[in-house]
C-alpha cells in the first residue's frame, strides 16, 4: 500500500481505561485510533464524517451496553454499515450467537490476545474495502445511467466511457479484492470473475468464463437435491433486475464439495437495459462450524457430551407435553449426585474430578433408554427423565443405578467407592411443569443424602418445609447485604518475634433483627450456593480496606488487614478490577490490603491463578493461601504463585504439642514456606505451649484466642492504639536477628533505625563502608543494607568485600537512584540479594528485610541438614 493511501480509522470503546490503553497501544502504529469510554460517547464519535471504518465495541459496560450500542449504531443512517467487532469476557455462547445475529461481525474475547486481534482487525478492514469498491461502483453507474438518460446526446460516447470505465473497475476488483466476485450477463452466464472466487470454488477462471453460473455452482440444495433455476433467488433477482444482499446459500466446488456461503447480487443496468449482475460471495464455512459449535455448547455439556440444563429443560418440557397412554404410566424425573465427590476435587484436584464425572457419565448411560433423557447440569448434578411404564419402575431403576455406582473405580492409581443419592418426582402429582419437577426431585435427593446417601428417596410435600426455610434464609441474607445488617470483626494477627500486632483478619458477621448474631457457618455456604458470596464478598472488601484507612487516618499503626476471598467470586467477578477500585476509592496503600484464598479455590484453575497472582503482585497488594495442608497442593504450582503468606490451618494447630502427626505437618509447611521465600501465620493459637512449639521451629505470626478473640472495629482500635503486644518469653532457640543499615546521611540512618527496631531486631547502623567492616568483624549479622552512592567506598564496593569475608550475609543496597551501573556490577559479581529504591515503602521495605531474614535462616538450617538448599530465583527490586 503506497503512502498516499489513508490510513483506516478504529474506534475502540471500553468503561475501562486500562482496556483502552492496552487496545490502543496495540493498534495505533498501523491505524488511526479513536477512543470512547462509554456507548453514548461512542454513538457521537461514530456519527463525525469520516466514520470510523471499524468499531472494537465491549459488550460489559455501565448505562449502555454494547448490545445497545450496537442497536443504536443500526438504526442511524450514517452508522448503520460500520463493521462492528464485540470484545467480551464472558464466555457464554448464547451471548456469542445474540451478537451475531444482531449484527457483530465477529467476537474478540478478553484478555486479549494480540495476534489474533491484528489478524481479524486486518481480515474485517479487507472485507470492507472490497464492498465499499462494489459500493462506489455500483454508484457510479448509476449516476452514469442517469447522466446518460438526462442527455441523450452524449449516449453514444457515455456508453464507451462507462464501458472503458467499467473494464478498469473489472480489472481493479480482480487484482484487489479478497472477497470473491464474478459478473454475469443477462442472461447468468459468467463474464468475468475474481482470482477469490475461482479458488474459493476450485477452479481456474478460465474455466468459469462463458459458462452459467447456476449450472456450474448453484445446481443443487445444500442437501443434495436438485435445485431448480424456477427457484434459485440468483436466477429470479437477475431476471427482475433485483438487488440481493447477505443471503445464505450452498455454492458447490470443483470437486463436488459443498461451500456455504454468503453473497449478494446487484443488477447493472445501461439506461433502461439489464446488463447483468456481479455478485460478491465470502466462505462462511468457519462461522458456520462456530454457530454449530455454539449450538452444541448451549445444549451439551463438554466433558461428558450429555445435553445440559438447557436441552433437559427443553426436552422435559416436550415430554410433559405428550399424552400418557398406559393408565398407571408416569413420567420420572431423577435427580442423581455422587456421594462425597467434593472430597476427590480437594484431595486429588479437578482434573480427577473431571475423570470420576466422565466415568460416572458413561454408567449412568448404561441405564438409559432411547426415549430417556440424562442431563448433567453442572457439577456432580445429573438429571435423567425417563417415561415410565408403571411409577413403581422408577424406584427399580434408582436402585440399578444405586448398585452400579457402587462398584469401585480406579483413579489416578487409587481405588474410588463414591456411591450416589438419588431423588424421584413424577409428573403429575408431584409438579405440573418442568421447574417444579426438577425442583423436587433434587429435595428427595437431599433427602435420601441426609439418610446417609447411597440411596434414593420419592418426593413428598413435607420436604418443601426446608427448603422454604432456606429460601427464606436466602432473601434475608440478600436484604442483610444492603440493610446494613453486615458488621465486621478483626482478629489480631501478631508477630512471634516481636510480640507486636503486624495485621488483622475481617471477619463477617450477620446481625438478624430476629435471629441474633448469626455466626458465618449458617450463612456463608448458603452465599456461596446462591452467588450472594459476590455481593457479600464486595461489601467485605470495601469495609475492611475502608476501616484500614480510617484507622491510619486517626493515626494507628499500620497494619495490613486480611480479607478471604471466595472462588465462586473469581469466577463470577473481575477481581483484580474490583481491588483496584475499592482501593482507589478508600485511599489504602495496596501493600496494607492481604487476600486470603484457600487451596480448593486456588487449584480450580491454577493456570489462570497464576496470571492473577502476577497482576495482584505488580498492584503490590498481598496474598495468602489460608488453610494450607487440608486441600489438594501441587508444589509445581505453589512455586509458581506470587504468594507472600501461608497459613497453617488451626486442625494442625491443635494437639501440635502433643500429637506428632500435627508437628511434622507444620514443620514441613514452615520449611517450604520459608525456602519459597514466604513467611507463615498459625491461625487458632489457644495455648502457650503451642506458642512455644511454633516459635521454636520458625513460624513468623499467629493468631488465636491466646491474644484475642476477633474483635469489633472500635474495639479492636482500642487493643492498637493500646500497644499491648503478647508476651514472648525469651528463647534460646529463636537466635536474635541483627541488622547493620549503612549509609553516609545521618537522617536516614535515623529512619531507617526507627523503622526496623518496632520490629524487634538488634540494628547496627554505620556511616561509611570502613565503618560497617569493622562492626561486621565484632557482630554476627544477618542481613545488611547498605546505600549505593557513598564517598571513598561505595554500596557495590563493600557488598563486594562482604560477599567474600561474610558469604552468610544477606546483602541488599539502597539507592535514591537507579544506578545502573552500580547494580548491574553488584548483581554481574554476586553480591546482591534485593535492591531496594528510595524513597521506599514502610511496608514492602519491612516485608523485604523479614524475607531476607527468613532467606538466611532457610539457608542455615539447609547447612544443618534440617531442609533442602534454596537457591534465590532472581534479584528484586522492592519500591
Amino acid at each position: 500500500m503506497s503512502a498516499a493511501v489513508a490510513r483506516a480509522t478504529l474506534l475502540i470503546v471500553d468503561d475501562q481505561p486500562e482496556n483502552l490503553a492496552v487496545l490502543g497501544g496495540l493498534l495505533e502504529s498501523r491505524y488511526e485510533v479513536l477512543v470512547a469510554p462509554s456507548g453514548e460517547r461512542a454513538l457521537a464519535v461514530a456519527a463525525r464524517q469520516p466514520t470510523p471504518d471499524l468499531i472494537l465495541l465491549d459488550i460489559m459496560m455501565p448505562e449502555m451496553d454494547g448490545y445497545a450500542v450496537l442497536h443504536a449504531l443500526r438504526e442511524n443512517p450514517v452508522t448503520r454499515d460500520i463493521p462492528v467487532l464485540f470484545l467480551t469476557a464472558r464466555g457464554d455462547p448464547g451471548d456469542e450467537e445474540y451478537g451475531l445475529s444482531i449484527g457483530a461481525v465477529d467476537y474478540l474475547v478478553k484478555p486479549i490476545q494480540p495476534a489474533v486481534v491484528l489478524a481479524r482487525v486486518r481480515n474485517q478492514l479487507d472485507v470492507k474495502r472490497a464492498r465499499d469498491l462494489l459500493r462506489d461502483h455500483n454508484a457510479w453507474l448509476e449516476a452514469e445511467v442517469s447522466r446518460r438518460v438526462a442527455d441523450n446526446r452524449r449516449l453514444e460516447d457515455a456508453s464507451r466511457e462507462a464501458q472503458a470505465r467499467l473494464n478498469h473497475l473489472r480489472e481493479l476488483i480482480l487484482s484487489t479484492a479478497d472477497e470473491g466476485i464474478y459478473g454475469t450477463d443477462a442472461d447468468g452466464v459468467i463474464n468475468f470473475v475474481n482470482p477469490a472466487a475461482a479458488e474459493m470454488l476450485g477452479y481456474r477462471r478460465d474455466e468459469l468464463i462463458a459458462y452459467p453460473a447456476h449450472a456450474i455452482f448453484h445446481h443443487a440444495r445444500a442437501d443434495g437435491s436438485p435445485y431448480p433455476e424456477a427457484e434459485c433467488p440468483l436466477v429470479t433477482s437477475l431476471a427482475g433486475g433485483l438487488t440481493l444482499r447477505d443471503q445464505e446459500e450452498t455454492f458447490w466446488c470443483k470437486d463436488g464439495s459443498a461451500l456455504p456461503v454468503a453473497y449478494s447480487s446487484v443488477p447493472i443496468f445501461e439506461a433502461d437495459r439489464l446488463l447483468g449482475a456481479v455478485v460478491s460471495l465470502r466462505d462462511i464455512s468457519e462461522r458456520k462450524r462456530y454457530l454449530a459449535q455454539l449450538e452444541r455448547q448451549s445444549n451439551f455439556d463438554d466433558l461428558t457430551g450429555l445435553p445440559n440444563r438447557n436441552l433437559l429443560n427443553d426436552r422435559l418440557a416436550h415430554a410433559i407435553a405428550q399424552p400418557r397412554h398406559a393408565p398407571d404410566g408416569a413420567l420420572a424425573v431423577l435427580a442423581i449426585e455422587p456421594d462425597r465427590f467434593q472430597n476427590v476435587n480437594e484431595t486429588l484436584g479437578r482434573e480427577a474430578g473431571d475423570r470420576v464425572i466422565a466415568e460416572l457419565a458413561e454408567r449412568l448411560v448404561a441405564h438409559v433408554q432411547p426415549a430417556d433423557t440424562l442431563a448433567r447440569l453442572e457439577g456432580d448434578e445429573f438429571v435423567l427423565v425417563a417415561d415410565m411404564g408403571r411409577a413403581e419402575l422408577a424406584s427399580d431403576l434408582a436402585q440399578a443405578i444405586i448398585a452400579a455406582m457402587t462398584r469401585p473405580m480406579l483413579v489416578d492409581g487409587r481405588e474410588l467407592t463414591l456411591g450416589v443419592s438419588i431423588g424421584i418426582a413424577f409428573f403429575p402429582k408431584d409438579g405440573g411443569h418442568a421447574e417444579e419437577l426438577l425442583r423436587h426431585a433434587v429435595s428427595a435427593m437431599h433427602k435420601a443424602r441426609a439418610e446417609g446417601g447411597g440411596r434414593s428417596h420419592l418426593y413428598s410435600t413435607d420436604m418443601d418445609s426446608r427448603a422454604l426455610e432456606r429460601l427464606e434464609l436466602e432473601g434475608e441474607l440478600r436484604r442483610a447485604i444492603g440493610n446494613g445488617e453486615l458488621l465486621l470483626h478483626y482478629q489480631p494477627q501478631l508477630s512471634l518475634r516481636t510480640g507486636r500486632i503486624v495485621g488483622a483478619e475481617a471477619l463477617v458477621r450477620w446481625r438478624h433483627p430476629t435471629r441474633g448474631l448469626v455466626p458465618p457457618a449458617a450463612f456463608i455456604p448458603l452465599a456461596e450456593d446462591t452467588g450472594l458470596i459476590m455481593p457479600l464478598g464486595e461489601w467485605v472488601l470495601r469495609q475492611a480496606c475502608a476501616q484500614n484507612q480510617a484507622w491510619q487516618d486517626a493515626g494507628l499503626a499500620r497494619i495490613r488487614v486480611a480479607v478471604n476471598l471466595s472462588a465462586r467470586q473469581f469466577e463470577g467477578q473481575d477481581m483484580l478490577a474490583l481491588v483496584t477500585a475499592v482501593l482507589q476509592e478508600s485511599g489504602l496503600n495496596p501493600a496494607c490490603l492481604e487476600l486470603e484464598l484457600t487451596e480448593s479455590a486456588v487449584m480450580k484453575d491454577a493456570e489462570a491463578f497464576i496470571r492473577t497472582t502476577q497482576q495482584f503482585k505488580a498492584l503490590s497488594v498481598l496474598l495468602s493461601i489460608d488453610d494450607f495442608g487440608t486441600g489438594f497442593s501441587s508444589l509445581s504450582y505453589l512455586r509458581r504463585f506470587a504468594m507472600n503468606h501461608l497459613k497453617i490451618d488451626q486442625s494442625f494447630i491443635h494437639d501440635i504439642n502433643r500429637d506428632p502427626d500435627n508437628a511434622v505437618i507444620a514443620q514441613a509447611v514452615i520449611s517450604l514456606a520459608h525456602n519459597l521465600r514466604m513467611s507463615v501465620i498459625a491461625e487458632g493459637v489457644e495455648s502457650e505451649a503451642q506458642l512455644a512449639f511454633l516459635r521454636a521451629r520458625g513460624c513468623d505470626e499467629m493468631q488465636g484466642h491466646l491474644f484475642s478473640r476477633p474483635l469489633p472495629a472500635a474495639e479492636f482500635a482500642a487493643l492498637l492504639g493500646s500497644g499491648r503486644a503478647l508476651e514472648l518469653p525469651a528463647d534460646p532457640a529463636v537466635p536474635t536477628r541483627t541488622l547493620l543499615l549503612v549509609d553516609d546521611e545521618a537522617d536516614t540512618l535515623s529512619s531507617l533505625q526507627r523503622l526496623f527496631r518496632r520490629e524487634g531486631y538488634r540494628v547496627l547502623t554505620a556511616g561509611s563502608g570502613t565503618e560497617a567492616l569493622d562492626l561486621l568483624a565484632t557482630h554476627t549479622v544477618q542481613v545488611i543494607i547498605s546505600d549505593a552512592c557513598m564517598p571513598v567506598m561505595d554500596g557495590s564496593e563493600l557488598l563486594g568485600k562482604v560477599r567474600v569475608l561474610y558469604p552468610n550475609t544477606v546483602r541488599m543496597m539502597l539507592s535514591g537512584y537507579t544506578d545502573l551501573q552500580a547494580v548491574t556490577r553488584a548483581v554481574n559479581s554476586g553480591e546482591l540479594y534485593q535492591f531496594i529504591i528510595k524513597p521506599w515503602d514502610d511496608v514492602k521495605l519491612v516485608e523485604a528485610v523479614r524475607a531476607g531474614f527468613r532467606y538466611h535462616e532457610s539457608r542455615r538450617a539447609a547447612t544443618h541438614g534440617v531442609a533442602q538448599q534454596f537457591v534465590p530465583d532472581g534479584i528484586q527490586a522492592v519500591p
